[in-house]
């Protein structure tokens, strides 16, 4: 599901300005990478984007794929906790939830420079449960937003990908859509890149500390030493999407507030 390459550790950019360059475990895990979700590719980019680039090497986002790692180890304490049968049917057309609820909140939130009670007593709250499960890609012009929803034994995933640059290209290769799978399939092949990641991140570094980096600043002894913390924390965090407690979300409250909505947006039809 997830793919990634590192760069060379010679195409590697370190940070800082020409006369004060260093480099760091952070800027070794630059490199590529990409999601497979059924026949969807995310974070590809279109034939016609990367023309219009033109000097874009790969078909695929290129940044720290480490930034990857630590947003998206952010949502597993909410990816573990599954989600009521009623609910998780929501996601099958997640978009027009946040239609609906938007659409609420346009009704009652009317003060354009601020938010106001109504957007954090009832609107945030009725949709907390969706952005709390969602990696939006902020770091990308127009970059994937993708969902994970978890219901007792499977899972889905949501994403929103359709993107056109402002002379009309689309952007990415993939279209919205949504895949269910297996929980532990899920977790399988989150486990599978854990091991692959840290595995070249492990060659990388040991390259890092060979090489003679001449004026760009490194401090190898705390290379290796970091490595070993990015890899305990990642796992200490995989870790939780295989803990079963129960989760603390208030779902009857949740319920309430889109019947509430519902009823709201139906009168004011």
């Amino acid at each position: 599901m997830i793919n990634f390459k590192l760069k060379h550790i010679d195409e590697t950019q370190p940070a800082g300005a020409e006369s004060d360059l260093r480099m760091s475990w952070f800027w070794l895990t630059d490199g590529d990478l990409w999601l497979n979700l059924g026949d969807s590719t995310l974070y590809e980019y279109s034939k016609d984007a990367l023309k219009y680039f033109g000097d874009k090497k790969t078909p695929y986002n290129d940044y720290p794929i480490v930034r990857f790692i630590e947003d998206f180890t952010k949502l597993f304490n909410a990816i573990k906790e599954s989600i009521p049968h009623d609910i998780y049917q929501k996601t099958e057309n997640l978009s027009q939830f946040l239609d609906d609820a938007h659409k609420w909140l346009d009704m009652n939130d009317t003060d354009e420079e601020e938010h106001s009670d109504f957007y954090f007593e009832e609107y945030d709250r009725l949709i907390s449960w969706t952005y709390k499960r969602s990696l939006n890609s902020g770091h990308l012009i127009g970059g994937p937003q993708f969902s994970c929803f978890r219901n007792k034994d499977k899972i889905r995933i949501v994403w929103e990908t359709e993107y056109e640059l402002e002379n009309g290209i689309k952007l990415w290769t993939a279209k919205n859509g949504r895949i269910e799978i297996p929980y532990v399939d899920f977790i399988l092949s989150i486990e599978e890149f854990g091991n692959q990641f840290f595995e070249s991140m492990k060659e990388q570094v040991d390259l890092a500390v060979q090489k003679d980096w001449k004026e760009i600043q490194i401090d190898k002894e705390r290379l290796i030493e970091e490595h070993k913390e990015r890899e305990s924390d990642f796992w200490e965090q995989f870790a939780q999407l295989k803990n079963n407690s129960t989760g603390k979300t208030n779902w009857e409250r949740i319920r309430k507030l889109e019947d509430r909505m519902n009823k709201e947006i139906k009168t004011k039809a």
